[in-house]
């Protein structure tokens, strides 16, 4: 299957290892097409024809920013959407209803995407995407560490909650990749946004860490046992939090509990798994030609797209510079038309 790939990378390589030959378009440096701005549809048609690429399917994936392609409901092909942040982020709802099949990584967020869409509308969690199992792991001289942005303007709240914690146990507060990090903690300490199940859940488990994570929605307790799996602190509640990192670092059966969580992640929720999942899904799709459907009712589509770039020209908590703006008000004026 030739899938094209628009925005978030994370599934390229698992996509690959599945047997699909895939085609990355977005803002991010590594993808195979790099924007420098928002593309339209016949801009992104053109840069098909040059590349010798004819897609079979096109996902779309939620990578921070918003899109960077206008016209999406127009591609003829089975077209899934990917929305992470969606309680940042409230164009995701519109704009993922006018795929053909939505999933939405938090799942108490499901019944907003409900009222319009059509299609598939599934929860799909995030995931690790573990270190190769062929580099030995280091040893694990970390005691606890946090790794991750300090001063989001989406979450005001982390750098006293992480100042208050250190002052009553041990932290390592560091930024970049936490994979390598993570390989080297006995115990890896979680703050959200938003009580989301944001990728560090999942990776540091992965790499072996013990998780000590809020007690969240969104489906935590679906996937992961408190006590069995991971560790669980009030959100917010950084004396608790503390006095449990404390307690576990003294506990010799952390080692078990860190074990028994990198496997229920490696287990079930590997970037591999989700990538098999999304295939599952665009065959199920393109047998059923929803597609088709989704061309036969194109008002509705067009509606959607029209209320998401209107959200995005007017938000005004999105830093978006003018010309950017302008052009998402445009899209929302002539109806969603990004032809």
């Amino acid at each position: 299957m030739r899938v094209l790939c628009l925005d978030g990378p994370y599934f390229l390589k698992a996509l690959e290892r599945l047997g699909c030959e895939t085609l990355s378009v977005g803002q991010w440096s590594g993808a195979d097409v790099r924007l420098e701005k928002a593309l339209s549809l016949a801009g992104l048609l053109r840069l098909l024809d040059a590349r010798g690429f004819e897609p079979e399917a096109a996902l779309w994936a939620d990578d921070g920013r918003p899109p960077s392609v206008a016209g999406l409901e127009l591609l003829p092909w089975p077209t899934i959407a990917y929305s992470i942040d969606q309680y940042l982020n409230p164009w995701h709802v519109p704009f993922c209803n006018a795929f053909d099949a939505a999933l939405v990584a938090q799942k108490d967020y499901l019944p907003l995407f409900a009222p319009e869409h059509k299609g598939p509308l599934r929860w799909m969690p995030l995931f690790a995407d573990p270190l190769p199992g062929a580099i030995p792991p280091p040893a694990r001289d970390i005691p606890a560490s946090f790794v991750g942005t300090l001063d989001s303007p989406a979450n005001p709240g982390r750098r006293p909650f992480l100042e208050a914690f250190r002052r009553h146990a041990p932290l390592a507060v560091l930024t970049g990749d936490y994979r390598s990090v993570f390989a080297r903690s006995r115990l890896a300490l979680n703050q959200s946004a938003a009580g989301e199940l944001n990728f560090r859940v999942f990776q540091a488990m992965a790499e072996g860490a013990a998780l000590l994570t809020e007690d969240a929605a969104n489906g935590l307790r679906d996937l992961f046992t408190p006590g069995r799996h991971l560790l669980v602190y009030p959100r917010g509640d950084h004396r608790a939090a503390a006095a449990l990192a404390q307690q576990a670092l003294a506990d010799p059966g952390l080692e078990e509990l860190a074990r028994a969580g990198q496997a229920e992640v490696l287990a079930r929720h590997r970037v591999d798994h989700r990538a098999q999942e999304i295939v599952r899904l665009f065959e199920e799709l393109a047998r059923a030609q929803v597609h088709r459907a989704r061309f036969s009712d194109m008002g509705r589509s067009r509606r959607l797209m029209a209320t998401a770039y209107r959200i995005l020209a007017t938000d005004p908590q999105l830093p978006l510079p003018p010309e950017l703006r302008a052009f998402y008000l445009e899209l929302a004026h002539a109806g969603g038309d990004a032809r």
